[in-house]
């Protein structure tokens, strides 16, 4: 394909960077009657306290709490505190995750985020004022980058930039998705030339173009029906269950 072997972007790979999505606090609830069972920081529940956390709580109420949160938005000033002084378990090292992704971007040549878009033929910002929205943000990415709106990194444009109505991520973003996600697909022979019932069968391909992930979900925790009420989607908001 395009006279190119399929990998995955030093762009891509920025643009896929999405930690603040994850929150840094966690409630707890029952499937059977949405009562709170516990609050837990996300420090709490990873790595060897995962183990912890499924030895305590029931793997339906563990999936029925995270139907029904919300990721966190994926905005200036919303990165995870826990990964701005991330241990890794390998030592007793302390990193800002923050810091090394803009790091990785500049040393591995991702472009800054005005040519980043320019390369995209998108518009690019034309202040920190266009850029930010809002007064108080754009004199912060003023001081930091020195006034200088060509120096700012594209990790920190696209969570900074407006989001197209219905967007979670940023239409910068979006274009480098679209752009992957169908090469991903395209260069993957099991999605394409073997995508058969040669390959598959019809009783195996059946199963994956009929089986939703509410299907999955419900044959292993029949109990998680009432919060999927009315919900098309397994990634749509749940809805709480009542005690009724």
């Amino acid at each position: 394909m395009h006279n190119a072997p399929y990998s995955l972007t030093e762009e891509f790979s920025i643009v896929y960077r999405m930690h603040p999505l994850i929150p840094d606090d966690y409630t707890f609830r029952s499937v059977a009657d949405d009562s709170e069972l516990e609050q837990r920081t996300f420090r709490d529940i990873v790595g060897p306290y995962a183990h912890e956390v499924t030895g305590k709580l029931s793997l339906a109420d563990l999936f029925y709490s995270f139907g029904l949160a919300n990721p966190g938005a994926l905005v200036l000033n919303n990165y995870p505190r826990f990964l701005q002084e991330f241990q890794r378990p390998d030592n007793d090292r302390l990193m800002d995750l923050a810091a090394t992704d803009i790091l990785r971007t500049r040393e591995l040549g991702v472009p800054r985020y005005n040519e980043f878009r320019r390369l995209l033929h998108l518009k690019p910002a034309r202040s920190f004022a266009d850029l930010a929205g809002d007064k108080e943000t754009a004199e912060k990415l003023s001081e930091i980058y020195g006034g200088d709106i060509e120096r700012v990194d594209t990790i920190v444009g696209m969570f900074a930039e407006k989001k197209p109505e219905g967007f979670g991520f940023s239409d910068t973003a979006f274009r480098i998705f679209i752009l992957m996600a169908s090469r991903r697909l395209n260069s993957d022979r099991y999605f394409t030339s073997d995508f058969t019932t040669d390959m598959y069968t019809r009783v195996g391909m059946n199963w994956v173009q009929d089986t939703t992930m509410i299907d999955v979900l419900l044959r292993h925790y029949p109990q998680l029906r009432p919060a999927m009420r009315g919900v098309t989607n397994a990634f749509q908001p749940w809805v709480a269950v009542t005690s009724e």
